[in-house]
């Protein structure tokens, strides 16, 4: 009866362990995939940006012709820039939740990891 319970403690305590691996395992899955997506949202953000400076370009070449067209051309090159910064803004909020969830992840491993079954 002695043996069986040993056996059965042992075995329970390779499946805790093998759930904890698995479980740290998921985690670094998810950290790699919010590196991928910060990654990629990152080289959007610098294309967003070369796209504003680009239109700011062309908005700085209209404002210093001298044109009688200059509040009609102005306007949606003023939104596309508008446009453009509400974007980057939302990208920017989106990497930073997703520094705080790798946070809260990378925790989590750590709690998992000092955790004795």
């Amino acid at each position: 009866m002695r043996k069986i319970k040993t056996h059965l403690n042992r075995t329970v305590k390779r499946c805790i362990e093998n759930t904890f691996y698995m479980q740290i395992a998921a985690n670094y899955k998810k950290i790699s995939d919010i590196n991928l997506l910060k990654s990629m949202k990152l080289n959007e953000v610098v294309k967003l940006s070369s796209e504003k400076i680009h239109v700011q370009e062309e908005l700085d070449i209209i404002e210093s012709a001298a044109s009688n067209k200059l509040l009609h051309n102005r306007t949606p090159l003023v939104q596309r820039i508008n446009e453009l910064d509400h974007e980057i803004d939302e990208i920017e909020q989106l990497l930073a939740n997703l520094e705080v969830e790798k946070q809260n992840i990378q925790y989590e491993i750590l709690l998992l990891s000092n955790v004795k079954p």
